[in-house]
């Protein structure tokens, strides 16, 4: 057994491998790249579109003109672009696009060029000397002992600090020249305690072996050119944008798109500081359990910490998202317990979320200029902001859901981190430019109409991360047995990308703020604006949309996850006809045949079960309706004939009550299912093939019995293309509510039997 596959000493039965799966920092510095990258190219585009604007001539009048005239003339010109673009032509600020993508690059370049060059100026400006030839020969062989534990593919300069007299060292350089430091404490130190010194330049090793080098160079970077590029810009003219605002408009309009974009500066520079932070403390984490696999425990590094966690001071410090190395105790308790590693929570899905919704609006206008897209709504104008939302947060729910299912437990964070999700996206829209121009000019919807849309967004992305947590489990036992296993881990996440990106575009395009209600027939005009709106918005994802591919939608949604199951049953074939590693490859310490079986047991799922049930129990509602109706067409008539006066096609309305009522029986049913969600929805499905035939038919029983066969609404004989045409409707859109709905039920029942459970 080679140095770098040992188990620690000491680590319990289930104790996921941390270098098994891709580590936290990578998912964190994603997080970095993102939302550094978000706020250069907004603050950099705009200042340099600004500066663009007044040196081709432009002033503050025509500015304030513009939007004076666009405020007076925006509602009766919604409709009609062109004539609103005769009526108030927009000063042009140059173009946008072009100006925020150079400033992106011209960004990354300027970090390419500080990456390259800050490691020489470390060694000069520290007066950093190569470690010498002679004089330090046990040092030196020590040094070569370490090294070829580590199984470095690079080469490896060691330098001196002879300045700093406390025992320490620091791993840096670039590609193709990586170095570390040894303070002349650390060399005095192999004297005196060599398991310590092994330990301390194991630990700075183990940065190189994790190519997590570059990763703190390039956080350092950001952060700072960050703070010296936006952060102190912003502080100090936010004052000033904020007085001109008020002084061009004093309606107060302007002030408020300027105080908005402050917010959301501010909302990005709290986001960008918090993960620079979090990447540094993960890569330290990271290091201390590659010592660990090495050494079998890391006792050496273990008593390290001890020693510093008793001389830590007491005075004022910064909070414990701020600093950059993690805490003594955590370290040690990183040692000990390495799920903490895999640890995914509400903190990285808000920042994602709340990132990726500020930046939608630039990069779904950057896909419609390079794909040529003319219409909004479109799937692909949501693809690249749902690869970096929706990937990263599908990995991260991977990552957590495989190790919890290695320790034989489930993943407790799913519901915090769906809310951080759904607050993240919604909080991102307040930096949104069209909504903030929207309340510059007065155009912009409705409180209620502002709640329902952020209802529906928040639900999108709770669904989303819902979603994911299911299939992950579900999956878990498939990854575990394959011998690619990031292969089906990709695949799980390009599914839900697909999925996001398709939600995204739909409930994004309609918040296009201006939003016109649509006039429906009394008394359903009397509703609430909130439900008009969501009416909107369902019919524009689900009814209007061909229930074909609404259909195949719910199809790849719940039968992605119900696939697992033959997953497993092919990875079983394949493992018993050519034996490969199977959970034990994921763990530090060997399994047993019956442990490992356990780990590699599918879930008990009940697919047929669930959709035969939504069978029966719609036939029974069906029934129930037929009943219903005859008793009405000979007692009591009046609440069928008063309810098809006001709303003729009620017959359907009915057949989505009682298919999702039929969903939500089916989850019950379910409840101690790994997948009772999907069960419900299955059932839905189920009572979908049946329930709309026997509304329809009903409806025109009813007519028959109360009227006679010669009344125009009485069918003797059911209109079957009306019924086949009716019924894959009514199913796509029950199906399209029961994801919404039955999910979030079932997550609240399950909060509410954990919180019972312990009584």
């Amino acid at each position: 057994m080679s140095a770098a596959s040992a188990p620690a000493v000491g680590a319990a039965v289930g104790m996921p491998h941390p270098f098994r799966m891709p580590s936290g920092t990578s998912l964190r510095f994603a997080l970095l790249i993102l939302s550094t990258s978000t706020a250069m190219a907004a603050q950099l585009g705009g200042s340099v579109g600004t500066a663009a604007y007044f040196g081709l001539g432009g002033d503050i009048g025509s500015l304030t003109g513009g939007l004076t005239c666009a405020a007076g003339h925006i509602r009766d010109t919604a409709t009609e672009p062109g004539k609103f673009a005769r009526t108030c032509p927009q000063p042009g600020l140059g173009h946008e696009t072009v100006l925020e993508l150079a400033a992106l690059a011209t960004l990354w370049l300027a970090v390419g060029v500080v990456y390259w060059l800050l490691p020489a100026y470390r060694i000069r400006r520290r007066r950093l000397r190569p470690l010498p030839v002679d004089g330090l020969a046990d040092i030196r062989r020590t040094l070569d002992e370490l090294v070829a534990v580590a199984e470095l593919r690079c080469r490896v300069c060691f330098v001196v600090d002879w300045r700093a007299q406390q025992p320490s060292g620091l791993a840096f350089g670039r590609v193709g020249r990586r170095q570390v430091m040894l303070s002349a404490g650390l060399l005095r130190l192999h004297r005196q305690d060599p398991e310590a010194f092994r330990a301390i330049v194991l630990h700075e090793l183990a940065h190189l072996r994790n190519r997590d080098v570059d990763i703190a160079f390039v956080t350092l970077i950001c952060y700072r050119l960050f703070i010296v590029a936006v952060a102190i810009p912003v502080a100090v003219t936010a004052p000033f944008a904020l007085l001109v605002g008020w002084l061009l408009v004093p309606s107060g309009g302007l002030a408020l798109f300027q105080l908005l974009q402050i917010l959301a500066q501010c909302a990005l520079a709290a986001t960008v500081a918090v993960t620079s932070t979090a990447v540094l403390r993960s890569r330290e984490l990271y290091a201390d359990a590659r010592v660990a696999v090495w050494t079998g425990g890391a006792s050496s590094l273990r008593r390290v910490l001890a020693a510093r966690h008793g001389r830590q001071p007491v005075g004022h410090r910064l909070p414990p998202f701020l600093r950059p190395h993690p805490p003594a105790e955590k370290r040690l308790a990183a040692l000990g317990d390495t799920r903490l590693l895999f640890g995914f929570g509400p903190w990285e899905a808000f920042g994602l979320a709340l990132t990726c919704s500020l930046v939608y609006e630039r990069i779904a206008q950057w896909t419609e200029e390079a794909a040529r897209l003319t219409g909004r709504g479109n799937p692909l104008t949501a693809v690249l902001p749902s690869v970096v939302l929706g990937g990263g947060v599908a990995m991260g729910i991977w990552h957590a859901v495989l190790a919890a299912r290695l320790n034989r437990g489930r993943w407790q964070g799913a519901h915090r981190t769906g809310l951080a999700m759904a607050a993240g996206l919604v909080v991102g829209t307040f930096g949104d430019r069209l909504q903030s121009t929207a309340l510059v000019l007065g155009v912009a919807d409705s409180l209620p109409v502002q709640l329902s849309w952020w209802l529906i967004l928040g639900a999108v992305g709770y669904g989303f991360v819902r979603w994911n947590a299911a299939t992950a489990r579900v999956w878990a036992p498939v990854v575990l047995a394959g011998r690619r296993p990031l292969l089906l881990v990709g695949g799980g996440c390009a599914v839900g990308v697909a999925l996001l990106s398709i939600c995204l575009a739909h409930v994004y395009a309609a918040g296009i703020p201006g939003f016109q209600l649509l006039s429906l027939p009394r008394p359903l005009n009397l509703f609430p604006t909130p439900l008009d709106f969501l009416g909107y918005v369902y019919s524009t994802a689900f009814i209007l949309t061909p229930p074909q591919w609404v259909i195949a939608l719910i199809v790849v949604t719940v039968g992605f996850p119900l696939a697992a199951r033959l997953g497993a049953r092919l990875s079983a074939r394949r493992r018993a006809g050519a034996p490969a590693a199977g959970p034990e490859r994921f763990l530090l310490q060997a399994v047993s045949a019956e442990d490992a079986a356990a780990l590699l047991a599918p879930p008990r799922l009940r697919s047929s079960a669930a959709l035969g049930h939504g069978v029966v129990f719609g036939a029974a509602a069906g029934l129930g309706l037929w009943l219903w109706h005859l008793f009405c067409a000979l007692v009591v008539p009046w609440p069928i004939a008063w309810v098809g006066t006001v709303f003729p096609v009620y017959q359907l309305a009915l057949a989505v009550l009682l298919q999702l009522a039929v969903g939500f029986v089916v989850a019950w049913r379910h409840a101690r299912g790994e997948l009772r969600a999907l069960h419900g929805i299955l059932g839905t499905l189920g009572a979908g093939l049946v329930v709309p035939l026997a509304a329809i038919t009903a409806r025109d029983h009813f007519a028959c019995v109360r009227w006679g066969t010669g009344h125009a609404a009485c069918r003797v004989v059911p209109d079957v293309a009306f019924a086949v045409s009716a019924t894959p409707l009514v199913m796509a859109w029950t199906a399209g509510l029961a994801v919404l709905l039955i999910p979030v039920w079932t997550a609240l029942r399950d909060r509410g039997r954990r919180r019972v459970a312990p009584m």
